[in-house]
């Protein structure tokens, strides 16, 4: 029973580990003042480049800076389009969405067409061990370095936000774009570095999905762990600790619901399949989206 509870807890924070970057992507998106509803379309990019990149370079390490590339150069094409045209923050987020997921998609079918092995399941197996086992003392020894890495941003973006001044700086555009530009902040600079910053974190959570956690690549991979993620950010009230709680708690969703089908209960393994989003819903449903950024989704027009 035991080493089934150890078991347990470490699928728990294997599965957390693309969330906890996709909501910290969100919520620093989101505290700047812009909805970053396009999350599923970069972790899919995200995703897609660190398992191509990976195979081609035989470095995961190398896979991860691309993909965190990647999810950065989509937020660049959202700043131009949220902050600089501005654009609806809710289609542009759909349209970012759709474009990956056919995008991607798209290639995988190219890759198979052409009988290229890039992205097949178990590829992966013998090319990034690294991502799997770290010499740590005791029950941490099987987390991947990507785990670490989430730790130490969640605490990094926590310290950055409430107890810094450009982090004062950054919620103040969130609250009010107009008195923070009077106060002389440059808001639309400020929006477009951190939609670049916010779309490499979530480039990040692609790739620990494809390298960490599937270790492959498929069709629309994610399956919806991008609006997971932007439901833990509002269950956390835009708090980076709160909402590392909220992902490790859809997490173990995922993570009960493999375990259960494979103990083989006798229900269709579609049920456990839904048991993360039931629990989403659920979330949203007790709690609400609560008063988040007064100035996330509106647009800001110099006036």
């Amino acid at each position: 029973m035991s080493s089934w509870i150890v078991s347990f807890l470490l699928a728990t924070m294997r599965d957390a580990v693309p969330l906890i970057f996709a909501a910290l992507g969100i919520l620093l998106a989101e505290r700047a003042g812009v909805l970053n509803i396009g999350v599923e379309g970069q972790m899919l990019a995200g995703a897609l480049t660190a398992v191509v990149i990976a195979v081609l370079t035989q470095n995961v390490w190398i896979a991860v800076v691309a993909a965190s590339i990647t999810g950065a150069v989509i937020g660049v094409i959202q700043s131009f389009f949220t902050v600089y045209l501005p654009a609806d923050q809710i289609v542009v987020g759909i349209a970012i969405n759709g474009t990956c997921l056919g995008l991607t998609s798209f290639i995988y079918k190219i890759t198979i067409d052409k009988g290229m092995q890039l992205i097949a399941p178990g590829t992966l197996q013998s090319i990034a061990p690294g991502l799997k086992d770290v010499p740590v003392i005791g029950f941490f020894a099987s987390w991947s370095p990507l785990a670490y890495i989430a730790i130490v941003a969640v605490v990094l973006m926590y310290l950055f936000l409430f107890r810094t001044g450009p982090g004062l700086l950054l919620r103040s555009a969130g609250e009010s774009a107009h008195a923070a530009h009077a106060a002389g902040l440059n808001v639309t600079l400020l929006r477009t570095i951190v939609l670049c910053a916010a779309g490499s974190l979530c480039g990040l959570g692609g790739a620990a999905l494809g390298l960490a956690v599937v270790r492959s690549f498929t069709d629309n991979l994610t399956m919806g762990r991008g609006f997971i993620a932007l439901a833990a950010v509002y269950f956390a009230r835009w708090n980076p600790l709160l909402a590392f709680g909220a992902c490790l708690l859809f997490g173990a969703g995922e993570a009960l619901a493999f375990r259960a089908q494979a103990a083989g209960v006798g229900l269709n393994p579609y049920y456990y399949l839904m048991l993360p989003y039931v629990m989403t819903l659920i979330a949203v449903g007790l709690f609400g989206k609560g008063r988040g950024p007064r100035d996330a989704g509106k647009p800001y027009l110099k006036g």
